[in-house]
């Protein structure tokens, strides 16, 4: 009875850990979607609104969504509410009211998931050293942001993790 008891156990072990893997697409280090995002980040350093929008705007969809995944959340909404692009640079226009970027730093190397079925995803990670224009301090703050393009080649969403406490005082 011990001896059955064993072979069972060993066959359910060997089952568990006997898994198949499967192929869900293909992780790319570079590609022209992680150069257009590259660019869009960029465009952030300018401090205008205006530049930042028409950049959206060059490599999007009309109907191009975001989601502040830390500070516009609910339980119907656990990656963010979803905001159009007026929205979101009206909400950014607020931020550069009382501060600018004076610094991007690209962290690592964004990596360009290319899903076998779904759109096409970049995510990538980010430094912005910000600038409190009243008191002159100045502070890192890590982003993580997803951009996800659909197979006409558009930006369709942004997905980020931005914590506004820590903008400078």
């Amino acid at each position: 009875m011990k001896n059955l008891y064993l072979i069972l156990c060993l066959l359910l072990s060997f089952d568990s850990f006997s898994q198949n893997k499967e192929f869900n697409g293909t992780i790319f280090k570079n590609s022209p979607y992680v150069e257009t995002v590259r660019k869009l980040m960029n465009t952030y350093s300018t401090n205008d609104i205006k530049k930042i929008n028409n950049a959206y705007k060059e490599v999007s969809e009309d109907n191009l969504f975001f989601r502040d995944a830390l500070n516009n959340m609910d339980e119907k909404n656990p990656l963010g509410k979803k905001m159009n692009l007026k929205k979101e640079m009206e909400n950014m226009s607020k931020i550069f009211n009382t501060h600018e970027i004076i610094n991007i730093k690209e962290l690592g190397y964004p990596d360009h998931l290319d899903y076998k079925k779904g759109d096409d995803l970049v995510i990538s990670w980010w430094q912005f050293t910000w600038k409190n224009r009243s008191s002159g301090n100045e502070a890192p703050i890590h982003l993580m942001i997803g951009h996800f393009f659909n197979k006409k080649n558009k930006m369709t969403s942004e997905t980020y993790y931005f914590n506004p406490s820590t903008l400078p005082k």
